[in-house]
C-alpha cells in the first residue's frame, strides 16, 4: 500500500472488509502446493490456510480486490449490474467501474475468515479451465475500457481469440500437466501416484486434449457467449433502473416495515 491522492469530493461507492483464509485462492495454485507436498493425497484437499493479522482502513481509486460477499454499496442513484457469468468473475465489473473520477472504494477497519469448500464445486481441472478462461475475459475487458458512467462501463472487446490467446493458456497448462506427471512417477506412495495421474488425465480431458485448433474452436465458442450475455445485459441495465425509479415515482417499491418480533 503507497499513499496516494484522492479527491476530496470524491464518494465511497463501495465499502468492503478485507478477507483471509483459502477462498480466493486459485485452482492453480492450489495444484502447485499439491505437487509440491509429498504427504497429500488428493488435489481437492485444502492444506493451506492464511490469516491476515496486520491490516488497516484505507480508501481508493485503484483497482483492488473486489469482496461482493461482505461489502456495502452506495445505491442512491444506481448501481452497475453483476457481470451476468458462470465463470465466476461477476463483481469484476466493480473493480473497473469504481475507477472513475469522483469515486473510491474504501476498506474498513476488520478481517473476515472464508475458508473454501468444495461443495458444488467442479474437480480442480475444471476449476483451472474456468479461471483460465475468465483471467482473459478479465484481461480482454480491462484493456479495451472506452468508457465508465453512473449506471456501468463500455468496453469494445467483442470475443475474439487469436491463436496465440489459445496457445499462451494451453503452455501453461501443458507445462503443469507435464509436471503432474513427473511427480507421480517420484511419489512415495501408490495413492498419491494415482491420484496425480487422475488429475493429469482430467486436465487433459478439460483442456480438450491439449489440441490445439479444437481448443482455440471452444474457447472462442465459451467467450463468444459469455461476452454476448455481458454486453447485452450493460445496454439493457440502464433500462431497467429507468423502469424501477418510474415505478417509484409513480406508486413506490414494495416495502414491508419488520418488526423486532417478526426477526
Amino acid at each position: 500500500m503507497e499513499p496516494g491522492t484522492i479527491q476530496q469530493d470524491a464518494i465511497v461507492k463501495v465499502a468492503q472488509t478485507f478477507r483471509s483464509g483459502t477462498n480466493d485462492i486459485d485452482a492453480i495454485d492450489f495444484v502447485e502446493m499439491f505437487l509440491q507436498n509429498e504427504n497429500q493425497t488428493s488435489p481437492e484437499d485444502l492444506n493451506d490456510i492464511y490469516i491476515l493479522v496486520n491490516f488497516r482502513p484505507a480508501i481508493t481509486n485503484c483497482n483492488w480486490r473486489m469482496d461482493c460477499g461482505v461489502a456495502g454499496y452506495d445505491n442512491t442513484f444506481g448501481l452497475p449490474p453483476f457481470f451476468p457469468t458462470r465463470l465466476r468473475f461477476e463483481d469484476y465489473i466493480y473493480r473497473l467501474w469504481i475507477q472513475q473520477r469522483g469515486m473510491v472504494s474504501a476498506h474498513v477497519d476488520a478481517a473476515q475468515h472464508h475458508t473454501k469448500s468444495n461443495y458444488m464445486r467442479n474437480p480442480p481441472a475444471s476449476e483451472i479451465l474456468n479461471e483460465e478462461i475468465a483471467n482473459l475475459l478479465k484481461k480482454k475487458i480491462n484493456s479495451s475500457i472506452s468508457c465508465r458512467d453512473e449506471l456501468g462501463i463500455t468496453f469494445d472487446y467483442s470475443g475474439e481469440v487469436t491463436a496465440q490467446d489459445a496457445e499462451l493458456i494451453l503452455g501453461k497448462i501443458t507445462n503443469l500437466h507435464r509436471r503432474a506427471l513427473q511427480t507421480a512417477e517420484a511419489a512415495k506412495t501408490q495413492n498419491r501416484a494415482d491420484s496425480l495421474r487422475m488429475f493429469s488425465a482430467n486436465l487433459e480431458k478439460a483442456f480438450y486434449g491439449f489440441e490445439s485448433d479444437f481448443f482455440q474452436h471452444n474457447l472462442v465458442r465459451i467467450v463468444d457467449d459469455a461476452i454476448g450475455v455481458i454486453k447485452s445485459t450493460l445496454e439493457l441495465w440502464p433500462t431497467l433502473v429507468e423502469i424501477c425509479y418510474f415505478q417509484k415515482l409513480r406508486h413506490g417499491l414494495p416495502m414491508k416495515r419488520i418488526s423486532g418480533g417478526d426477526r
